[in-house]
């Protein structure tokens, strides 16, 4: 990959007139689109528009990084299937040197119960998921998580075992992508985005720098894709929910190296560890969602993002959130996640994940009735009504485990080629439902 590919706020020299596709977000989808495409057809021109100064400046900043397999609904458990197959083969799949890039580790992840009935749950989740062919999921009574993970202790009574999960270096992916392309141009620090389109489809994208006139164009640009589809005068089915994370430089002796990602009991707060030392630690919750303006009420998404994203940071989460573990486990004062030490020079953040509204995440009873309902599922389709305009939006907090499947999902829509998978099709706009789809880290009643 040349630097002459890269061009910051470019002036007109640098600047391409027309393109074949012109891709709205630098993040990991935006990325995984490109590679997608230029692998799909060779020599095709893409222009790449990132408001930002560099390529992943989004959520992907406050990613956990993570990765895992055990999904029930079958159009995730194929596309995390096919991007882990991306994960693992990555000198093959992206370029030459990848895989030692990407740092990959596939530690597993742990899910943990704390109680009989806890215990149960965890059991039947494990054998729903191998009646669906995901039998690589463990289920693990008290006695065997005590024997391979002594150190978690003995109030947890069971756990759910993923083994192909992991985590890598989201960062390095990103720029793997980049690297993988050949005929990609990424324009950086472009600001003032619209879509031009006439007479019902795409004609380009204008923005302060100059236009690009293209046939096709993709918006990928997270928390801010709603913005740029108004551009177009539609309006995305999507919304934004505020989420926070931590690292910390210090990791308790008792927390090895090895471990997995732990996924603690409701309300699910989950660790894993970083770096040589460190631990980095999230917890979906409903304090994220306190008022972003003084007045306003408290909602659990927002249609529209608030800037900056630091209003969002909670001050109170990193301590809240090692108490919770500390309780969960039965940490007394300095043991475990209750040493204060976990709280020097932590690097606190805040980002959005984006998912499906109830507008296009519901099921509909025997009355007709629609039930809305929070969906794991991105939106990977081309909008209805403007010819050339194409969504990868929605990934919820599952952009860099997604990235390689979503970007070959979106690239057989764009060039009219059959989808990879045919369950694939349930990323569509029209898909409003689809059986274990709900929920998260949660547990399948």
């Amino acid at each position: 990959m040349t630097a002459s590919r890269f061009s910051s706020n470019p002036g007109p020299a640098e600047w391409p007139q027309t393109a074949d596709a012109v891709i709205i977000g630098g993040g990991p989808a935006g990325t995984a689109a490109a590679w997608a495409l230029e692998r799909a057809m060779p020599g095709l021109r893409i222009a790449l528009i990132e408001q930002g100064g560099q390529l992943g400046m989004g959520a992907s900043l406050g990613s956990l990084e993570n990765f895992r397999t055990c999904w029930a609904a079958p159009c995730l458990a194929r596309m995390m299937q096919r991007s882990l197959e991306v994960f693992q083969h990555a000198d093959e799949e992206l370029h030459p040197g990848a895989t030692a890039t990407l740092s990959r580790k596939q530690q597993g992840y742990l899910f943990l119960a704390f109680s009989e009935q806890g215990a149960a749950a965890l059991k039947r989740d494990v054998e729903h998921l191998h009646d669906c062919g995901l039998t690589h999921t463990e289920f693990l009574p008290g006695s065997e998580v005590h024997a391979r993970y002594p150190w978690l202790g003995e109030r947890v009574t069971a756990a759910k075992y993923d083994p192909h999960a992991g985590w890598l270096d989201s960062n390095a992916l990103i720029y793997a992508f980049a690297h993988s392309t050949q005929t990609t141009r990424f324009l950086l620090d472009v600001r003032d985005v619209r879509i031009v389109a006439a007479g019902g489809k795409v004609t380009g994208v204008a923005t302060a720098n100059g236009m690009i006139a293209a046939p096709l164009v993709l918006i990928a640009a997270g928390a801010g894709s709603r913005e740029v589809g108004r551009t177009a005068g539609v309006e995305l089915p999507i919304v934004v929910q505020p989420r926070q994370s931590f690292t910390t430089p210090w990791r308790h002796e008792t927390f090895p190296a090895d471990s997995p990602c732990i996924i603690s009991a409701a309300p699910f707060p989950h660790v894993r560890p970083e770096a040589r030392d460190g631990a980095i630690f999230g917890w979906e919750y409903r304090w994220n969602s306190r008022p972003s303006l003084p007045g306003e009420p408290v909602q659990e998404y927002l249609a529209e993002p608030r800037w900056p994203m630091e209003r969002f940071k909670d001050p109170r989460f990193p301590s809240v959130t090692l108490a919770l573990l500390a309780r969960q486990f039965g940490h007394r004062a300095g043991e475990g996640f209750a040493d204060p030490r976990y709280l020097r020079g932590i690097a606190h953040r805040a980002g959005y994940y984006v998912s499906r509204d109830h507008t296009a995440a519901y099921h509909t009873d025997s009355n007709g009735v629609r039930h809305p309902y929070h969906s794991q599922r991105a939106i990977l389709d081309a909008w209805p009504g403007i010819d050339g305009l194409y969504l990868s939006v929605a990934h919820v907090g599952h952009g860099i485990m997604s990235a390689p499947a979503a970007g070959e999902i979106i690239a057989a829509r764009m060039l009219g080629n059959p989808l990879p998978d045919p369950v694939y099709a349930d990323f569509s706009l029209s898909a409003t439902y689809v059986e274990h789809d709900a929920g998260g880290l949660s547990l399948p009643s």
